[in-house]
Formats: structure tokens, C-alpha cells, sequence
């Protein structure tokens, strides 16, 4: 005989598994100050990184660069003397500013140019300039390297690539290489913090009522 089922047991919409519909609660307007938050937190903390990153590459990048110079000025100094300087006069130096860069007189170049002996110091920076316009021209196509060292590196300083040079400061040459469109303000700052006052004039060229160029003055007491 089979059982009779009582109608208070019929399965229900909650006994086959249906749970009651869950509310989401309201997002209020802390929570949207809070989310914009933790944005900006990670936003900064990926630009944090990204910017120590960018400069640990571009740190690598100098030192590589500088290592090269180093190798090159070696493998250079193992050549005659008067076969560096005839590239350098090639390429444009002149006798004034290779003198000025090795730091030694015009006459002294001359005389190495003859066969003259020089010293290993004097060797090694006659080598060290090649190098650099070898690397000036072959990785960052500067195709007149002694006429770009000889341009000013801004308007308000007469400073160039050859002052740089003339005070061991390669390094900086090297960086002014890499970054041709860039700002040089940055490598003045380096080499000369002070440049800016050290240089400032107060004259300044004006077009005169009648066309033609003149000078004024524009210090405080003019």
C-alpha cells in the first residue's frame, strides 16, 4: 500500500534550492572617494617606479657609453701620433683647439705633427678626442662633429662642446650626443651651476625707431 502524502509536505519554491534574491548595497559617496584613492596611490606608485626605472636605463646607458670612449681612447693610442692629429684636422680641428682641449700650446701640436715625441698623458688625450668623434659620428650621426662642438651650447652662455672637453668633461659631450633635441640647460647646470649670472648681460640689442639695430641697457639702473 502506498504512502499517502500529506499536502503540508509538497516541495516549495525554497526547498529546491531557490535562495531569496540578495540587495546590493548602495555605493555611497566614500566608497568613490576611497576607490579614486587607491587610483591615484597605485598611479603614483607606477609612476615612481617607472621614473627610477627610466633613470637606472638611462644611468646604464651613460656608463656604457663612457666605457666605450675608454676602450676606443686605448685601441687609438696604439697609432702614430701625427696619424690622429691629420684625422682630427680632417674632420675639421683646428691645431688652436686640439691645443686647447689636450691643454697644451699650439706650438707643442706642430711639433707632434712633425714626428716629435709626446708624452703618454698627451697621447692619450689626442686619442681620447678621436674616440669621441668616432662615436659622435658612427652612433649618433653627427655628421660635422668639430663644427657641432664649436656651436654654443645656449644664447646667454659662450660655452661650447670643446669647453666641455677642455675641462675632462667627456661625459657630458657624450650626454649633449644622445640627446641633440634636448634641453643642454641641463649639462650647463652640471658644469657650471652658476652660469646663468656668470654670463647675464645688461645689453640687449633693440630695433631703433629708424630700423636699424641698437643697444640698450637693462639693469636696474637703466
Amino acid at each position: 500500500m502506498s504512502a499517502i502524502r500529506h499536502i503540508d509536505d509538497a516541495p516549495t519554491g525554497a526547498s529546491v534550492g531557490h535562495a531569496p534574491p540578495r540587495l546590493e548595497r548602495t555605493r555611497t559617496i566614500q566608497d568613490v572617494v576611497d576607490d579614486i584613492g587607491y587610483l591615484r596611490n597605485r598611479s603614483e606608485s607606477l609612476i615612481h617606479d617607472s621614473r627610477e626605472l627610466h633613470e637606472s636605463i638611462g644611468q646604464l646607458h651613460s656608463d656604457s657609453l663612457e666605457e666605450e670612449l675608454r676602450s676606443l681612447t686605448v685601441r687609438h693610442a696604439r697609432e702614430q701620433l701625427p696619424t690622429l692629429l691629420d684625422r682630427l684636422s680632417t674632420l675639421g680641428f683646428s691645431w688652436r683647439d686640439i691645443a686647447k682641449i689636450a691643454g697644451v700650446s699650439v706650438p707643442a701640436v706642430r711639433k707632434w705633427r712633425r714626428g716629435e715625441s709626446a708624452t703618454g698623458d698627451n697621447r692619450r688625450r689626442v686619442a681620447r678626442i678621436v674616440a669621441l668623434c668616432e662615436i659622435a659620428a658612427k652612433r649618433f650621426i653627427i655628421a660635422d662633429v668639430a663644427g657641432w662642438l664649436e656651436t654654443p651650447l645656449h644664447p646667454e652662455a659662450p660655452l661650447n662642446g670643446l669647453d666641455l672637453m677642455a675641462s675632462e668633461r667627456f661625459d657630458l659631450v657624450l650626454a649633449l650626443a644622445h640627446e641633440q633635441s634636448g634641453d643642454p640647460e641641463r649639462v650647463l647646470d652640471e658644469f657650471e651651476p652658476d652660469w646663468r649670472a656668470r654670463y647675464r648681460s645688461d645689453v640687449e640689442v633693440f630695433t631703433a625707431p629708424d630700423g636699424l639695430p641698437g643697444l640698450r641697457l637693462t639693469g636696474p639702473d637703466s
